[in-house]
């Protein structure tokens, strides 16, 4: 990759602060801040408990009718959603982005199916934020936080950084990345919260449209939200990316990080993750036919 410039900051301005960021960041009490992370992450508490499931709802509902019409639709009941071509754009050319790219495949060891959802993950968000017609965001940290949302569960990351929480190890390996590329310290800092919060039930758009977006996308691959893309623009991402056995590697991945940390956001949805994977596969099979 060659050494592009990045794309301009959407919440930071480029001599960005801590105190630049979204507001409530500096609260460690909010889960998935990065006081919160800051602070060491879980165990959360009943009422942090309670907040996520009520997030995590609210979301499931608010998508709900738009998930009723694609299936009345399937049945010849209704007609599909109509939902714009974009096309899909290429990863930033940055040196982050490089280093974000290596970092991943390094940490995955040749695990395949969470890899492709990570590069999946940017290019969905991608795609929503240019569906959206909202002012332009920066892509290279959204690709950065996006491929390394999820590096925090690979065995090999877990041996290299006692963090107990997957979004705080996934964390650190960004702020490195960051680091080394020459990112402002209120950047890194809004890098690091955008990769902390996106295992929230849900993230309004108070948190920025790279954390807003960011977290849209890795249940747009992985719950099969497949009225949300055009079929040629998702055509294009999977032939780059298959899917692979997704369902299968999110399943063991999710469960083996509740076991781990028990006081954590995946132990509270790792119920809830069956019935979100039940229609992936059939879904993305039949919108790529």
């Amino acid at each position: 990759m060659s050494r592009a410039s990045a794309q301009p900051v959407s919440v930071l301005s480029t001599e960005g602060d801590t105190s630049s960021l979204p507001p409530g960041s500096d609260c460690a009490d909010i889960v998935g801040t990065a006081a919160w992370a800051a602070a060491g992450g879980p165990p959360l508490t009943l009422r942090q408990r309670l907040g996520q499931l009520r997030l995590a709802l609210g979301a499931y509902l608010g998508e709900l009718p738009a998930e009723i019409r694609w299936e009345l639709a399937t049945l010849g009941l209704l007609s599909a959603p109509p939902v714009a071509e974009v096309g899909v754009a290429a990863l930033p050319d940055t040196r982050a982005v490089e280093a974000a790219v290596k970092e991943l495949e390094r940490l995955a060891e040749g695990e395949k199916e969470i890899v492709g959802h990570s590069f999946r993950t940017f290019q969905f968000a991608d795609i929503l934020h240019r569906q959206s017609g909202e002012p332009p965001l920066d892509r290279e940290l959204l690709a950065v936080a996006m491929l390394l949302h999820d590096v925090g569960m690979y065995p090999r990351a877990i041996a290299e950084d006692t963090a107990n929480e997957f979004t705080v190890r996934g964390a650190h390996i960004a702020r490195r990345v960051a680091s080394t590329a020459g990112w402002t310290p209120g950047r890194i800092e809004y890098l690091v919260q955008v990769v902390t919060i996106n295992a929230n039930g849900a993230v309004p758009r108070r948190w920025g449209p790279e954390a807003y977006f960011g977290r849209l996308a890795p249940i747009v691959d992985a719950g099969g939200q497949v009225w949300k893309v055009h079929a040629n623009d998702a055509r294009r991402i999977f032939a780059a990316h298959p899917l692979g056995a997704l369902d299968q590697a999110i399943m063991g991945a999710v469960r083996a990080e509740a076991n781990r940390q028990p006081g954590g956001r995946f132990s509270i949805f790792a119920p809830m993750f069956p019935m979100l994977l039940a229609m992936c596969r059939r879904r993305w099979t039949r919108r790529l036919a």
